[in-house]
């Protein structure tokens, strides 16, 4: 039983957060709170904000106005005389071990063996030596069940044993919270399960996770706290039985409405 937000610690937390691309407002406004061990799923339709939030959370997405902030304190950002600037590159690098993410794209290095994309980063950034990087990427590959497959190439791999490899990448970074953005959509219907099921594992071992899903199956079954988006904004969060079963508003309603009527009854 997880306990309640308030005997838990904010990890990772939004505030203000606001993105414009051109002349539309991809986000307006959004606070969000991470608490530690929490799971957090991010839901609603394409173009709501959901994607652009994890990739500012992540600092890929650079927010025009408000902050990032883990353990209270602001990330991407330097204070001087003339105001806030930009951190430098080596800073954010730093700060993208701790917040770790999985894209709806592989990323695999093509030239690289299992093994070998998983220990880059943590020899070059976290300072391992070959020996600690490979044993750490080993244990990895047995966590999510490819221990038999580390000297095979990304082509050699199916779509959802190349996703597994890259959040074997992520996790090897050993970071505090884990984004996950629609990791399941690139893949052919019957290699799902087998992604969902590792990061499913992840939740049960307690891993901060922020996720964003269109699988309301897996979202119930998995977040603690399930957020609608829609215009940019959060309009609604609160426990999975809630928002996917009885929402309070209606902009949640109709999407969960229309979602059922296009894909039936979701399974978890």
């Amino acid at each position: 039983m997880m306990q309640p937000d308030a005997e838990r610690p904010i990890v990772l937390a939004a505030r203000g957060i606001t993105k414009r691309f051109g002349a539309t407002d991809v986000l307006a406004g959004v606070d969000l709170d991470i608490h530690a061990g929490e799971v957090v799923a991010l839901i609603g339709a394409s173009g709501s904000g959901k994607s652009t939030l994890l990739r500012c959370l992540n600092l890929l997405v650079r927010a025009d106005a408000g902050e990032i902030l883990l353990d209270g304190v602001p990330v991407g950002v330097r204070q001087g005389p003339g105001g806030p600037r930009p951190a430098p590159e080596s800073e954010v690098l730093r700060y993208r071990a701790s917040v770790g993410m999985v894209f709806q794209s592989f990323n695999l290095f093509p030239h690289m063996t299992a093994l070998e994309n998983i220990i880059e980063a943590p020899m070059a950034v976290r300072g391992l030596s070959r020996d600690a990087a490979v044993a750490l990427a080993r244990d990895l590959l047995a966590k999510v069940r490819l221990e038999n497959r580390e000297q095979h190439y990304p082509a050699q791999l199916s779509g959802g044993q190349q996703q597994r490899v890259a959040i074997a990448r992520a996790l090897a970074m050993e970071p505090r919270v884990m984004l996950f953005d629609e990791v399941t959509s690139a893949l052919d219907p019957e290699l799902v399960e087998e992604v969902l099921r590792t990061v499913r594992a992840l939740a049960q071992e307690g891993m901060t996770m922020v996720i964003v899903s269109h699988e309301m199956g897996f979202v119930r079954s998995v977040a603690d706290r399930v957020v609608f988006m829609a215009g940019g904004r959060i309009v609604e969060s609160g426990p999975p039985a809630v928002i996917l079963e009885r929402p309070t508003q209606p902009e949640t309603a109709r999407f969960i409405r229309s979602f059922r009527e296009r894909e039936g009854a979701w399974t978890g």
